[in-house]
């Protein structure tokens, strides 16, 4: 085809200037396009993490997420697994086969307990604890079982700390001899556990609110087994203190138990086989039970047992009973295996990290990965709140994890309706046309000026030499086959240089290096771009030739300058393109190839762009339409690889 002219002309005058520095200037000066949005963006993110953290903050403190906390809590210990107790509590416990050993009612079981006290005593036990309360005299019925029991106690007692433990929620007679002497020795402790909404038992109240201020069944016996002064609670109800030893408490005042597994977890006797070894005067096999060892006492009633975290451990609902739950608590106290929770002040801290990284992910990284990299952080989260528990710190799950997933939702809507908008526009618009590294880059430049901008260019024209004529008498099909095949070439060489694809003008291509996203080394871009395209012309003619068909010959022109580049046209059609005299210079410099028998020329401007990279003589000098002063024009013969 002739030449072409994209835009009325008018006579310039090229300035010489320094190599790179308006480039370096332009891009300086559109680096700071950028920061509008930037702002915005900042902004939209800021006002995602302060609403949606918010947000989450007062959610978690309602019912169902505390309900969801607790569950995330039992979760942790399911994950975490069973653990080997401590080797200094052993459990006597009531089960069917001392049922069956003693078929009289338990209110008359006073003989049996006694035994018991002496058993542990002829044992070496460091010290007993019965889990049983006696809500009645049996004094009516049996005249001697009160008095004898209370005997038994204070025998054992000279050898071995007892405690007993009393329901609160019961009326007891406090004239009970048993009683008498064990409150009188301060051996009694309430054995009412904690629970917890879901009627779980996660904590234990270890001292009354009540000005008796009683201590609980376990935190009594770790007294006397520890030979400690009686607790005494701070102000805050934040710390019990047993002499030197310090027990933090929750929010609510209450111990968190360190449960060691489920069901069965502590060694256990029957009481039935406790009794015939006493009964026998088995002092071996009683002390291979209990010397230097804690004893609980308790029943494994249905109606005393209770959901823990480990309720649903192997698979199946595991009740714990009452005496193992105080087995847990006690172990707790003695092996000082202590759950910590984080101070709400760090709480509300986690909340704004978590709602500040999941808004930073969705206004930074795009869809998919923002929200798969979104779950990454909440698993590696989870796996960390299970790794701190095993070191005694209870970390918050549901107020982070449900800012994270707040925030992320909110960010994406903000970022739909803003950013992404403006993405999916850019990518409509340039998709075609420039390669995905640079529709990436363009996206992450961020402003497209609709009105226009003026901003340093290097404009690319290309032409097939005498295509008109070729095309004369030919099939158009053929005619538009042959075309695309050879646009695909050449849009694939401009695409791979950072170009961008503006027109199609017949035969002809126009390309932009330096809009919409500009470079430092935009010139040498372009000038890499037209010798890959001659050679991958060549390479397309031999193609051409191996199926009998006639070469098309290239020709290249390059310019580069500043030109008013954005969205021109009407509201109903607008099209992204650079118009004024660095393109008409262009277009001309394209044509001139016909009187200089080229395939390549660029201007003197562009050739101070990349005249330390390149290997270029001089052409001539061309009078180009339009232009006062004849201009220099440089064929260039190779590109140094550096």
């Amino acid at each position: 085809m002739g030449s072409r002219v994209a835009t009325p002309t008018s006579t310039i005058s090229p300035k010489t200037q320094p190599e790179g520095s308006l480039a370096q200037a332009e891009i300086s000066r559109q680096g700071k396009r950028p920061l509008r949005r930037q702002r915005l963006v900042l902004a939209l993110a800021i006002g995602a993490t302060l609403i949606s953290g918010a947000v989450a903050w007062v959610l978690s403190s309602t019912s169902l997420f505390q309900l969801l906390e607790l569950k995330t809590y039992d979760l942790r210990f399911l994950l975490r697994g069973k653990e080997s107790p401590p080797q200094n509590i052993v459990l006597v416990t009531i089960d069917d086969q001392t049922e069956r050993t003693f078929p009289e009612p338990r209110i008359f079981w006073h003989p049996h307990y006694a035994a018991l006290f002496r058993a542990a005593a002829a044992g070496g036990a460091r010290a007993l604890g019965l889990d049983v309360s006696f809500a009645m005299s049996v004094q009516e019925w049996e005249p001697d079982m009160d008095r004898e029991l209370a005997a038994a106690f204070a025998e054992a007692s000279v050898s071995v700390p007892i405690v007993l433990a009393f329901d609160t929620l019961q009326t007891t007679q406090e004239g009970l001899p048993l009683y008498l002497l064990a409150n009188a020795q301060g051996a009694m402790g309430f054995a009412n556990l904690t629970l917890d909404r879901d009627g779980f038992v996660r904590r234990q109240q270890l001292q009354s609110g009540d000005s008796d201020a009683w201590e609980s069944f376990a935190a009594r016996l770790a007294a006397v087994t520890l030979n400690l002064p009686r607790g005494s609670l701070d102000s805050q109800h934040r710390l019990l203190r047993f002499g030197a030893r310090t027990i933090p408490l929750d929010s609510a005042g209450f111990l968190l138990i360190h449960y060691w597994g489920p069901a069965g977890t502590f060694p256990a006797v029957s009481m039935g086989d406790v009794l015939a070894a006493m009964k026998k005067a088995d002092t071996a096999q009683l002390q291979d039970w209990f010397r230097g060892k804690i004893v609980l006492v308790g029943t494994l009633d249905p109606s005393d047992r209770h959901p823990t975290p480990f309720y649903l451990a192997a698979g199946n609902q595991q009740l714990l009973s009452g005496v193992e739950i105080h087995a847990n608590v006690l172990g707790t106290l003695l092996e000082q295996r202590f759950l910590r929770e984080v101070p709400r002040s760090l709480t509300a801290g986690l909340v704004l990290v978590a709602s500040a990284l999941a808004a930073f992910l969705i206004f930074r990284i795009r869809f998919p990965l923002a929200p798969v990299l979104m779950l990454v952080v909440v698993f590696l989260y989870l796996v960390l709140t299970v790794l701190s528990m095993r070191s005694g710190l209870v970390l918050p799950v549901t107020p982070p994890v449900l800012s994270i997933a707040l925030t992320g939702l909110v960010s994406y809507g903000a970022h739909s309706l803003t950013e992404g908008r403006r993405a999916r526009l850019l990518q409509e618009v340039f998709g075609r046309y420039v390669s995905g590294e640079v529709a990436e880059e363009l996206l992450n430049y961020g402003e497209i000026a609709l009105g226009g901008t003026q901003q340093l260019v290097t404009v690319m024209f290309s032409d097939l030499r005498n295509y008109t004529d070729h095309c004369h008498g030919r099939d158009p099909q053929v005619i538009v086959t042959e075309l695309n095949e050879y646009f695909t070439e050449m849009t694939t060489e401009i695409k791979a240089h950072g170009g961008m694809v503006n027109k199609f003008i017949g035969d002809g291509i126009m390309a932009l290096f330096g809009a919409p996203v500009p470079h430092p080394d935009d010139a040498r871009r372009a000038v890499a771009c037209a010798l890959s395209m001659v050679a991958s012309n060549e390479e397309f003619n031999r193609r051409r030739a191996e199926r009998g068909l006639k070469p098309l010959v290239i020709g290249i022109g390059l310019h580069t300058g500043e030109a008013v580049v954005g969205n021109i046209g009407a509201p109903e059609k607008m099209e992204y393109t650079a118009i004024g005299d660095t393109v008409n210079i262009a277009s001309r410099i394209e044509g001139e190839n016909k009187n200089f028998r080229t395939q390549l020329l660029i201007s003197e401007e562009t050739y101070k762009y990349v005249r330390d990279d390149t290997v270029a003589e001089l052409a001539g000098e061309a009078q180009l339409k339009g232009i006062s002063k004849p201009i220099a024009v440089y064929k260039v013969l190779k590109l140094n690889r550096g």
